[in-house]
């Protein structure tokens, strides 16, 4: 078997820890420390936002290293930070630590352990069958969001949260480390080629990395950043709305949270389906999809009149978000390289960063002046509009080249 899809399997672990561990359990690790330091919501909420925030700044500098240093150097760097998180989170004495200990170290679990590192190495290990090991990977994510909260609670539930918070500290350096042991950073370290191939015939030599100057003037890198941007911002505006939205519209809490569960199942499918898709089809195509996906969902959410019409629409919108991250992450290996990737993923995620944090209070914003979602969802259709209007103007390479 080629060691590229024991890579994926790694890169699928990892991902379903980071992401399971810290993004999808935020909400269920801050209830016990609000209640620990009598902290308000939003106070607690400053996590994430810390987090986020940090993340945001520091990618530009993290995927320049993962392109220069060791894959497996800086994915151990996050499964550190991550179990390390963990672990002071469960010994701080006042709220002010907690968006601190996110911002410094959870950063590092999320970032080293998520698409920026995982993407980088897999865009170096396929070619051909890029797509499919990035929507296999990714499914790692979806799975993430099934296991972690529910066990989260329940470690809670058993043990008190302080030491529910060290077990997961050190159930999640345990599950990362074989994983990241695993990592080879190019098929050339092992004497191998992408996909498993044979060498090529004749080769030129590999042209160089292109410098921050040169990527920067590129117009490709703005058309993708803001496409993305637009995506990802409204789809983070979406989950996070998604509930009380829901609630406004007559469903009970149990209703509304099946309304996320939906995201979550069709999330695997859709990851699976670009996937396997995006090494067939243009990847603007792709895109394009997933948008329209993202569309028809807000669509079916306006429309409304029944919790038919919010379940179709919820799986409209986990079909696509299963679509961005697979296309995406082929998308930038096709234009710009395996040996850019990682500088490209981080300096495209500041400009992702604004869309994605204005995206959930806008929304709120909307809905407090008017009474109803109907504004936001049909000005997210707008401005999804905008980028399917942006993906025709991104200049496709005549042949697709492994680098």
């Amino acid at each position: 078997m080629f060691y590229g899809w024991l890579l994926v399997g790694a890169a699928f672990l990892v991902l379903m820890v980071s992401s399971g561990s810290i993004m999808y359990s935020y909400s269920v690790v801050a209830v016990p420390l609000g209640a620990a330091f009598d902290a308000s919501r939003m106070t607690m909420m400053l996590g994430i936002t810390g987090m986020t925030l940090a993340g945001g700044l520091l990618s530009p500098f993290m995927g320049s290293l993962i392109d220069r240093w060791s894959l497996r150097l800086m994915m151990f760097l996050g499964a550190a930070g991550l179990a390390l998180g963990y672990v002071l989170l469960s010994f701080t004495t006042a709220s002010w630590q907690v968006p601190i200990i996110y911002a410094a170290l959870m950063m590092l679990g999320i970032n080293l352990l998520g698409p920026l590192t995982t993407s980088t190495l897999l865009a170096r290990w396929f070619s051909r069958r890029r797509g499919i090991a990035l929507g296999i990977a990714a499914v790692g994510t979806s799975v993430g969001g099934f296991v972690f909260p529910p066990l989260v609670q329940w470690l809670i539930d058993s043990f008190e949260w302080r030491s529910a918070l060290r077990m997961l500290g050190l159930g999640s350096l345990l599950l990362t480390l074989p994983a990241v042991w695993l990592v080879a950073n190019r098929p050339a370290d092992r004497g191998l080629h992408p996909d498993g191939d044979a060498p090529p015939a004749s080769s030129g030599p590999l042209p160089p990395p292109l410098s921050t100057a040169a990527l920067l003037r590129e117009r490709n890198f703005w058309l993708v950043a803001l496409s993305i941007s637009l995506l990802f911002g409204v789809y983070s505006a979406l989950l996070a709305n998604l509930a009380p939205f829901a609630l406004d519209a007559g469903s009970t809490p149990e209703r509304a949270a099946f309304l996320i569960s939906a995201i979550a199942l069709a999330g695997i499918a859709g990851k699976l389906g670009f996937g396997a898709i995006a090494d067939r089809v243009d990847l603007r195509a792709g895109l394009a999809a997933s948008m329209t996906l993202v569309i028809a969902g807000l669509m079916f959410y306006v429309v409304g009149g029944s919790y038919s019409m919010l379940l179709f629409g919820s799986i409209s919108i986990g079909l696509a978000a299963g679509g961005m991250l697979p296309v995406w992450g082929a998308l930038l290996a096709v234009l710009f390289g395996a040996a850019n990737y990682g500088r490209v993923m981080g300096m495209m995620n500041p400009v992702i960063m604004p869309m994605t944090l204005l995206g959930p209070p806008l929304a709120g914003l909307v809905r407090d002046a008017t009474g109803s979602y109907s504004g936001a969802f049909l000005g997210f259709v707008v401005a999804l509009l905008v980028g399917l209007v942006l993906l025709p103007m991104i200049r496709m390479p005549a042949a697709v080249k492994s680098i």
